[in-house]
């Protein structure tokens, strides 16, 4: 069955990144170059992009393990092009990225007690995602909110795929999540390598409890409870 294991984030400064993922959710450095720096949490893979000039940066990319790169293939009308680090990228049919492989993205040998488990983006018709991701990639509808939103999962990994309101959070990637044993101490290790505290999400938020930014700006969710997969 297809697996979500991995993340690319487009960095001004790839290896500061790192060191901030490394501190505060102690993932472990897969591989490192000048252009690329990859962490994991032993299994699930962080990809830190070097985004040189003035090119947009962030959540760049999703990455499925797959055990047939061309049975995915057929099923999706974009996609042309070898990705970074995967053997393949195509897009959603919102056009958010993701990289393809049947070699994986390269797990840590040892596990983080801090894993990655979650990824949001916002969309204007999470239904039509969410089919896209059953017929493609096997994920199940597993939760919803009140507010349209729909949440599907690949028995280990939860995708939100918030419903977009005029006005609000762009259209694509907007957070990934970590399910963490202590909301105060990630608080503390945060504070303590320079960036906020976060904020707490509001009560209507179903799974996590505060919502952190890493040194360049992108969000993170902490959640003591865990998403539902």
């Amino acid at each position: 069955m297809p697996q979500l294991r991995c993340l690319t984030i487009k960095a001004k400064d790839p290896k500061r990144l790192a060191d901030f993922y490394r501190k505060v959710f102690e993932l472990k450095t897969v591989s490192e170059d000048g252009s690329l720096v990859r962490l994991s949490d032993g299994v699930f893979t962080l990809a830190l992009l070097n985004q040189h000039g003035d090119g947009t940066r962030g959540l760049y990319a999703s990455g499925f393990q797959v055990e047939n790169l061309d049975g995915v293939k057929d099923k999706v009308e974009r996609g042309d092009k070898a990705s970074p680090h995967g053997e393949w990228q195509i897009a959603d049919p919102d056009g958010n990225l993701i990289d393809l492989t049947a070699k994986g993205f390269g797990a840590a040998q040892e596990k983080s007690p801090f894993p990655i488990r979650h990824l949001a983006l916002y969309t204007a018709d999470p239904k039509r995602l969410a089919n896209f991701y059953g017929d493609v990639f096997k994920m199940k509808e597993v939760a919803y909110s009140d507010r349209s939103s729909i949440f599907v999962a690949d028995g280990y990994f939860n995708v939100a795929l918030l419903y977009q309101r005029v006005g609000e959070e762009k259209n694509g990637f907007n957070h990934f999540g970590f399910h963490v044993t202590d909301i105060e101490e990630m608080r503390d290790r945060a504070e303590k390598v320079g960036v906020p505290r976060g904020a707490k999400r509001p009560d209507r938020i179903p799974y996590a409890e505060y919502r952190l930014h890493d040194p360049e700006g992108n969000g993170i969710d902490i959640s003591e409870k865990g998403w539902k997969v």
